[in-house]
């Protein structure tokens, strides 16, 4: 829903922006062929950017095998969706209200195209199609005023006279034979989709206008005199018009239509002014573009990304160990990454890990020396200087203890639990016969790195350097689980563990909620009910940019 909101905006801005160029410079111009291509072209690249925008690349270091990314875009999708509850999908806000108004619009004016073209029809089954002179004319009793239907002219006998047919049907020919009904249809078919932008309107007139002054050209080509032709017009004032999707022949009548039959004909030179469409385009190319980010000297070779390029010998290399400042125990699944850059990993099962940094700053004194973010749910986030000279490059072993921000989430309603990651995922089972085989216990087997996300995949992350925040703080979280939980247990009669994962969004929504384990659905339902109704958090944020993170949360209803 929010994608054809998006759409429905972006596509607004454009043919706003195309009529801003029409009314300025091209409206009072004579070359009334070059602005019937310029509204119907501007119409369909307002409406076509959008879905096919500009994509820029944005390079990014490859990373090896010791520097895992802390992606984790693949690790949910074989995890089973629950379903959401009646209760969870019975909410109504905002964006379902915006959307209900929309298509409560957009069918009425479908509805009132539809009755314009069945009534037509119905006359032509009525009266009959007649030829006269090689033009299809059906003679009614319903409209007084001539009008023209894709091929068909539709005339009422008593308002006018055998004297007055000449003019009207070299009017109506020129509507048929430059198949103006392709541009009318477009436009009243874009008015259903677009009813709510005033713009659409004013293009839905100015094509209409155009077309009339085109149909008038054509008229006076053929040799009729200009006064007799006016006066066919003014007297045909009284008429009114009915059916939007039909060329009417007094439509827009009024001294500046009159005036452009006399006027100059406009230099040919002056058509540059079609170039102001330019501008236009380019700055909805650049508004629309979206990045698309790639890998830069990099192969996926199996689950590994391995670096094309020999690697660089200004290298610096951390062996680092993440531990509790209190406790001094391990912390697995803690994010370090280079600050600044988009290489990171996550600590191992036993805390450690190896990160290597391509592109550290060096001293005056031949040194290296690089920035290091470490992070973990709860804790303080660590930013550490790392330097190292001669030997101690290749391995600059460093521990890094972190305390607790706030007071960790600890309640009874969750047996202790926090909420935090999931651990890094276990080694694959290994096929390969010559390779190594990792023992049970064996503390010293690295996790191996996920591979980095696809090109345009949008990242999912556990770990970021600046974490997202619910509104008050941990402690607010705590008390809004604790609360619910209650709630949940007292009014739906739920008892039993569950555990659910949600994404926090950039924009701070939860979303992507699923549970992923369950004593019993009633259980799972409360799980689901408790993430669906969080409020919307702070969102996380990676080298200041917000991002999407994943958060798995355990819950107790007795």
């Amino acid at each position: 829903m929010e994608t054809l909101l998006q759409y429905l905006l972006n596509s607004s801005a454009g043919i706003a922006l195309f009529f801003m160029v029409y009314w300025l410079f091209l409206r009072h111009e004579t070359f009334h062929a070059a602005n019937r291509w310029f509204l119907v072209a501007s119409l369909f690249l307002a409406i076509m950017l959008p879905l096919i925008p500009v994509q820029y690349d944005v390079l990014i270091e490859a990373q090896n095998q010791k520097t895992a990314t802390r992606t984790i875009s693949d690790t949910f999708k074989n995890i089973p969706v629950f379903a959401a509850t009646d209760e969870a999908t019975s909410h109504f806000g905002w964006q379902q209200a915006i959307l209900l108004v929309y298509l409560t619009g957009a069918a009425i004016f479908f509805i009132r195209l539809l009755t314009q073209t069945l009534v037509l029809i119905h006359l032509m089954m009525k009266y009959r199609v007649k030829s006269f002179n090689g033009v299809r004319i059906v003679e009614n009793e319903k409209y007084g005023l001539p009008f023209s239907f894709f091929n068909i002219v539709f005339l009422n006998p008593k308002f006018h006279t055998q004297d007055d047919l000449p003019e009207i049907l070299a009017h109506e020919k020129v509507h048929i034979r430059e198949n103006h009904w392709f541009d009318l249809l477009l436009i009243e078919l874009l008015t259903v989709i677009f009813w709510f932008n005033p713009f659409i309107w004013l293009f839905e007139r100015a094509i209409k206008q155009n077309h009339e002054y085109l149909a008038d050209k054509g008229v006076l080509a053929q040799g009729h005199t200009v006064g007799r032709y006016q006066a066919l017009l003014v007297n045909q004032l009284m008429g009114m018009q009915i059916i939007g999707i039909t060329n009417n022949l007094n439509f827009a009548l009024s001294t500046n239509r009159l005036k452009m039959m006399t006027k100059k004909k406009t230099s040919a030179r002056r058509l540059i002014k079609l170039t102001w469409a330019l501008p236009a385009l380019a700055l909805l190319l650049f508004a629309f573009a979206e990045p698309q980010y790639t890998y830069k000297n990099a192969e996926l070779i199996g689950n590994k990304t391995v670096a094309t390029e020999t690697k660089s010998e200004k290298e610096l290399t951390i062996v680092g160990k993440v531990v509790s400042k209190e406790t001094g125990d391990v912390i697995p699944g803690a994010s370090i990454v280079i600050k600044g850059s988009t290489v990171g990993c996550v600590s191992d099962r036993d805390g450690t890990f190896t990160l290597v940094d391509t592109n550290p700053t060096v001293k005056a004194d031949g040194s290296l020396s690089t920035e290091v973010v470490v992070s973990f749910v709860g804790l303080k986030t660590i930013v550490n200087s790392i330097s190292a000279s001669g030997s101690a490059i290749n391995k600059a072993k460093h521990t890094f203890q972190m305390e607790e921000a706030v007071q960790m989430i600890y309640n009874r309603a969750y047996t202790g639990e926090q909420l935090v990651p999931p651990p890094p995922p276990p080694p694959p089972a290994n096929k390969n016969k010559t390779e190594k085989i990792v023992k049970k216990g064996d503390k010293s087997a690295n996790v191996p790195p996920p591979p980095p996300p696809a090109t345009g995949e949008k990242e999912v992350f556990f770990i970021v350097e600046d974490m997202p925040k619910y509104p008050g703080g941990f402690e607010a979280l705590s008390n809004y689980i604790e609360k619910m939980q209650k709630k949940i247990a007292v009014q739906k009669k739920v008892s039993g563990k569950a555990k659910v994962s949600f994404t926090v969004s950039t924009s701070g929504k939860v979303t992507d909620i699923k549970v992923v384990e369950k004593d019993n659905d009633m259980a799972a339902k409360g799980a689901y009910m408790l993430a669906n109704e969080m409020q919307n958090w702070t969102p996380g944020y990676q080298r200041g940019k917000a991002v999407s993170v994943k958060y798995v949360l355990p819950v107790e209803f007795k």
